[in-house]
């Protein structure tokens, strides 16, 4: 990707209209599958397909229900990113190595990070207090460095209370890669987010 800029899965919102323009300007948009059937997932994936020829991914937080069934469309799809989440994802990172696909492990702790580098996550979207859904106990400004220090030879993503160039410069010095912006990126033109709300996003 040519800036280190990911859209997160955020589910009603990173839809395919959006992943794809994210991953047109630049930035790796990831399509989020939790409210999708495996029929809407295929859908959406070639629909997103049909609207960029850049990267992008989809989110599985295998936990929920039906997170199986969507991360196996996109391994049949062969989708280049996939962002896992929650759940034991050894046999999502074999099977998409086998066609060059990449695996993206959300993390909140050293133990999560450790746990996706040893079954070969290729990278890590560290995830701190500030993000929603995932977030943990520790915020990004001390995960990071925590944890770009222990699992070095994995690049990071930072989540969590990045909206601007400001904040992308701090975690770039603290070790990370690049960074998630989740609110930011919903406040676009292309994100489906009411009027009203992104309105009320941007004027804090």
């Amino acid at each position: 990707i040519k800036h280190p800029i990911v859209l997160p899965g955020m589910s009603w919102i990173s839809t395919p209209v959006l992943v794809s323009a994210v991953s047109n300007a630049g930035g790796l948009g990831i399509l989020a599958t939790g409210p999708l059937s495996p029929e809407e997932t295929r859908k959406s994936i070639r629909e997103i397909r049909k609207l960029t020829d850049k990267p992008f991914g989809i989110g599985c937080t295998l936990l929920m229900p039906g997170a199986k069934e969507n991360a196996e469309v996109a391994l049949e799809e062969k989708v280049p990113v996939i962002n896992v989440s929650l759940g034991k994802a050894d046999w999502i990172v074999k099977r998409a190595h086998e066609y060059g696909g990449l695996v993206l492990a959300t993390v909140v702790s050293e133990k999560h990070a450790k746990s996706a580098h040893a079954i070969g996550c290729d990278a890590l979207m560290v995830t701190g207090h500030e993000a929603a859904a995932h977030g943990g106990d520790v915020t990004s400004l001390v995960l990071v460095p925590s944890l770009a220090s222990k699992v070095p030879d994995l690049p990071i993503i930072c989540a969590g209370g990045i909206a601007d160039g400001r904040g992308l410069a701090a975690m770039l010095s603290l070790g990370a890669d690049g960074v998630a912006m989740g609110s930011r990126l919903a406040t676009t033109s292309e994100s489906p987010l009411a009027h009203n709300v992104k309105e009320e996003i941007v004027s804090k």
